[in-house]
């Protein structure tokens, strides 16, 4: 029989003398082992100094304590929940209520490593380097010699570590064997051993990490094939949804034919086709041009536009896959994956924008992966550094995704084992600055970093410049964008989505002060609404990056509140079920909101550029000087096209904004003269900027007062393009 102890008080001295009371006010009673995961004599004997001693305040204790550390030891290494503790093991409550109280106050950490280092150490060749619950370096003394500890050795010219004798190999694989038994897995052979995931999902015990709040294991299991099989029809279902109809719905953006001018620079060796302002960095295009090379060129599907859009169905995809897999990871439960899935995938605002060629899908994608290596690196210092890597390749897609660095420095930490922490940090720190800076490294080495209005000593001529560009736009006030419009739409498309990125990311915000996992989600989607509601140009497509915040807000939220109800029953099948509902109800809602007010899947706006093409190609001469918007640039200089067909492109094509802006085209070509244009081919956006903005603009407003309108197309949802021909008042020379 081996002794159990349970707490006294001193106004318990009275008790028998039969049962002696240990310096920490504990006393023996004997009880027989019977699970193996039970404390033995000696484990117990080392961990009762490290025990906190019995409140003055309130009813005596009168739980075993020695009890209480065999129940929470029989969930940490048996693999069980709380809920299924044995009845003749203190309740889980009990056991719980325990477990927190010394995980907050720092004993459960001194009993884990008491634990095990005298678990390790049983190996008398195996010498104990650090200890921690996750994480352990080790190493073996000389069997001849037990004094010699071959940690390393000095030669003149570095620090070499000894090769690993071939005894030591055999014995931490026996060693690994039994601490498998005790539910403790080896990392690293001969250098390190963690504690193994006793399932397929952890359950809500400190076995991996202390500082990150522990998963829940899955309330039904699932096999792996099986959750396969339903991921695989959720990315189908995700795909289908932004394809049917992506080449005619939404009408095509400015910014995406801007996207699309850029790819095609990179084609030809340039990074833009005019100077290069740097609004932007350039990798998203870059990553479009190689598409393109991959798939054939820029009308492999149709225009240029709707080539960059397949390519966006592909990310579109694959940003859901990381949603599934950041929420599945952070609650173990597939319910929960699969919801954020349906929020992320099938919302509306995320089928109009994720359909579009923009920066900001490229940077979301980018840093979903980046985000995901870090909650699964478990301080693997490739994860590390390859979530340093996608956060870099985020900020040169789209620069403004950097406003999320600090929450996912902050989750680093979070999921990284204290032995390493330190170095990760500055790992992960100094290779995401190393690629960003790329960016500023860009425009020191072409002269372009300080603007020219400074008069530096080595500036001898005008030129854009990074710090004009970023003082410029951060000056920008709301008339270009205002959040207001923004706001309308978000609510008109999706108001579900917006109110659970309101509602439920100040719920997880609250939580957070318990979970850690509920912290970082909320203060990624706090830092995002934050740089919305700054008071800054803000349009619609903005949302993009803090859709799939909500989406993880959302759904960790809903099986936290559905955990909650499942406990209250005490059935945890209804949690189950209630996310299942909220399921189905999101899918119904968002069924809904797809097809009204605006059908997503028969509306036709974007027709219309096809339309224009083609009269272009049959009615405007190769050498016409014509004056365009960015969306069918490429169409326009690139042969195999419908503005072009087999024939010549037309090279002097140009962009509107270019030809008022850039003294290139303005003084050079135009030579300030409105004659010199020949035609001018806007929609609505661009025929308000020529006639209210001003400045250079004006060139082109007085070309239109001149002109005639030759040809008009009209579309869905109010789209149209209108082709003026310019009379010229003296015949401008030949080009």
């Amino acid at each position: 029989m081996k002794a159990s102890y349970v707490s006294s008080t001193p106004a318990q001295s009275t008790q028998e003398p039969a049962a002696p009371l240990a310096g920490n006010g504990f006393i023996a009673v004997d009880a027989p082992k019977r699970y193996p995961t039970d404390l033995t004599d000696t484990q117990w004997q080392e961990i009762l100094p490290l025990l906190p001693p019995a409140g003055t305040r309130g009813r005596p204790r009168s739980v075993d304590l020695r009890e209480v550390i065999n129940a929470i030891l029989y969930v940490v290494r048996g693999g069980f929940t709380w809920q299924s503790l044995p009845p003749d093991l203190p309740s889980r409550r009990t056991a719980y209520y325990y477990f927190r109280q010394w995980r907050l106050n720092g004993s459960w950490q001194k009993i884990l490593d008491a634990l095990h280092q005298e678990e390790l150490e049983t190996e008398a060749s195996i010498r104990i380097l650090q200890s921690f619950p996750n994480f352990y370096v080790i190493s073996a003394s000389h069997p001849d010699n037990p004094a010699f500890l071959p940690y390393a050795r000095s030669t003149a010219y570095r620090r070499a570590l000894p090769r690993i004798p071939r005894y030591l190999l055999e014995q931490v694989a026996a060693r690994k064997q039994q601490l498998q038994l005790a539910s403790v897995q080896p990392q690293s052979a001969a250098i390190s051993t963690a504690p193994a995931r006793p399932s397929r999902e952890l359950t809500e015990t400190p076995i991996a990490d202390t500082v990150v709040t522990p998963v829940r294991t899955s309330r039904v299991a699932v096999p792996r094939w099986l959750e396969t099989i339903i991921v695989i029809i959720g990315l189908t279902v995700s795909f289908a949804a932004h394809a049917i109809n992506v080449f005619y719905y939404p009408h095509y953006e400015q910014d995406e034919g801007t996207y699309m001018m850029g790819a095609w620079a990179i084609t030809h060796g340039l990074i833009t086709p005019y100077p290069y302002g740097y609004g932007h960095p350039p990798l998203a295009w870059i990553q479009i041009a190689a598409w393109v090379k991959l798939t054939g060129g820029f009308f492999t599907f149709g225009n240029a536009i709707n080539s960059g859009r397949v390519l966006m169905l592909l990310y579109a995809v694959g940003c859901s896959l990381l949603v599934y897999l950041i929420a599945r990871h952070l609650s173990g439960s597939l319910g929960t994956g699969l919801l954020a899935m349906v929020i992320f995938s099938l919302s509306p605002l995320s089928i109009t924008f994720q359909r579009e060629v923009l920066l900001d899908n490229f940077a979301t994608f980018w840093f979903l992966l980046s985000f995901y290596l870090v909650i699964v690196s478990k301080s693997r210092l490739l994860y590390i550094v390859s979530a340093a890597i996608s956060f870099g390749l985020a900020f040169l897609s789209k620069e403004i995704i950097i406003i999320l660095l600090p929450v996912l420095i902050f989750a680093v930490w979070l999921h990284t084992a204290r032995f390493q922490r330190t170095f990760t940090l500055v790992s992960f720190t100094y290779i995401t600055i190393a690629i960003c800076s790329s960016f500023v490294l860009m425009a020191v080495l072409k002269g372009e970093l300080f603007p020219y209005s400074w008069h530096l000593p080595w500036d001898n001529h005008q030129h854009l410049s990074l710090l004009d560009t970023y003082i410029w736009q951060a000056n920008r006030g709301q008339s270009d964008g205002k959040i207001i419009d923004s706001w309308n739409a978000w609510i008109t498309a999706d108001p579900l989505l917006i109110a659970f990125g309101i509602i439920l990311t100040a719920f997880n915000l609250v939580v957070g002060w318990w979970s850690r996992k509920h912290l970082i989600l909320s203060l990624f989607a706090l830092s995002f609404w934050l740089l919305l509601l700054r008071g800054g140009v803000v349009f619609a497509f903005y949302i993009i990056p803090l859709i799939p915040l909500v989406a993880l807000n959302t759904a960790l939220a809903v099986n936290t509140l559905a955990h909650w109800v499942g406990q209250f029953v005490r059935l945890n099948l209804v949690s189950v079920l209630l996310i299942f509902g909220v399921i189905a109800a999101v899918v119904l809602y968002d069924v809904q909101h797809v097809l009204n007010p605006y059908n997503l899947f028969t509306l036709h706006p974007s027709a219309v550029e096809q339309d224009a093409l083609v009269w272009i190609r049959n009615h405007v001469p190769r050498r016409a000087v014509v004056v365009i918007n960015s969306n069918i640039y490429v169409d326009l200089h690139e042969q195999g096209g419908d503005g072009v067909g087999d024939g010549a492109i037309y090279p002097y094509a140009h962009v509107y904004w270019n030809v008022a802006l850039d003294p290139a085209l303005h003084d050079t070509l135009l030579k300030g003269n409105p004659d010199r244009i020949d035609y001018i081919v806007a929609d609505s956006a661009m025929l308000h900027d020529i006639k209210t903005y001003g400045q250079g603009m004006d060139i082109i407003n007085q070309a239109l007062n001149h002109s005639v309108l030759q040809a008009a197309f009209y579309g869905d949802d109010y789209e149209f393009i209108q082709i003026y021909q310019v009379i010229h008042t003296v015949e401008p020379p030949a080009q």
